[in-house]
């Protein structure tokens, strides 16, 4: 075979070699680059979103996220571009990955805030938001291990954010205290509870947020030691929460809550005067005693107090008078 034969039969299975693989691109003007076919969207984004929705009524969630993604990606100035990333998100959520549906409700929320899902999408989000603050995980490789609490944060302040005033905007910031009072963080969910009060002063959660307001300085007060600043601070929140809720269902809680601290700032007085007692200092721990007495007379302690003062009055508690010394001659 003469050797100009053998060079066009070599360059002639090139070709054939490299037609398939040169076939899976082509210049797409749309986007100005060359594109994959296999991966390419359909010429119109009607009939892109109808080719991916057929997928996802045919239940085949990991087809149809593929397809309804090309729908921003090439075609993002139409109005099925947030429809392709709100049903992208509606399959993660088949597929039980809630978080990555998460990621692109707030994607929908944040570039199409004039879709018509916007309203549906932040109650997804708002219901994902709660099923990871009671507890769901987030997946990682496929496998829910990582606490979704972070995330649930995350979504409720992406709902105040970007929608103050809507449907749900007083209950995220509710739920951020929530969370952060699970959390041991008072000082956080504390003022997470005062932005309801303060931005949603018609909600029905401003009186659970007053509440939870003084209940957040009871709790700080018991985070470590006894604080006293902390105690003073809730005893004063909780006497307002019931001035101005007198009806609610939480008010007997408050004054409980109220009955509680008293009770622990009298034994705080009672204690010292106890020590000063056992030091033998009688008078120091008469004055904390009667302290006691007067300012928390209702209190367990201050029975215990008057008797012990009155023990100090009559002498009891004093030591005994030295004897006399007798010298014999």
């Amino acid at each position: 075979m003469r050797k100009s034969t053998l060079v066009l039969i070599s360059f002639l299975a090139f070709l054939m070699m490299a037609e398939p693989a040169s076939a899976y691109w082509v210049w797409s003007p749309d986007i100005g680059k060359w594109v994959n076919p296999k991966k390419s969207a359909k010429d119109t984004p009607e009939d892109q979103f109808a080719w991916a929705l057929d997928f996802y009524n045919r239940k085949d969630w990991d087809r149809a996220i593929g397809e309804f993604e090309k729908l921003p990606e090439v075609f993002p100035t139409s109005k099925l571009a947030a429809e392709g990333v709100y049903y992208t998100g509606l399959c993660w959520e088949e597929k039980g990955d809630i978080a990555k549906a998460a990621d692109n409700y707030q994607k929908l929320i944040d570039k199409y805030p004039y879709s018509d899902r916007i309203k549906e999408t932040i109650h997804r989000e708002f219901d994902i938001a709660n099923k990871f603050a009671q507890g769901n995980k987030m997946k990682v490789l496929g496998m829910a291990v990582l606490s979704g609490q972070d995330k649930a944060l995350e979504l409720y302040k992406h709902i105040v954010k970007n929608a103050p005033y809507g449907t749900y905007g007083d209950q995220a910031q509710f739920q951020m205290g929530e969370l952060y009072k699970n959390q041991g963080e008072y000082e956080e969910a504390q003022k997470a509870y005062q932005a309801v009060v303060d931005e949603y002063p018609n909600s029905e959660l401003v009186a659970k947020a007053r509440y939870q307001i003084a209940n957040m300085s009871m709790l700080a007060s018991k985070k470590s030691q006894y604080d006293e600043k902390h105690a003073e601070k809730a005893i004063e929140e909780f006497e307002g929460f019931k001035n101005n809720f007198p009806t609610s269902e939480q008010s007997l809680e408050a004054e409980e809550s109220i009955k509680a601290l008293r009770e622990s700032k009298a034994k705080v007085n009672f204690d010292i005067a106890a020590f000063y007692d056992k030091q033998k200092k009688y008078e120091s721990a008469k004055v904390y005693y009667q302290e006691v007495i007067k300012k928390y007379p209702e209190t367990a302690v201050a029975a215990k107090a008057k008797t012990r003062v009155e023990e100090i009055i009559a002498g009891e508690g004093k030591p005994a008078a030295p004897k006399k010394k007798f010298i014999l001659w």
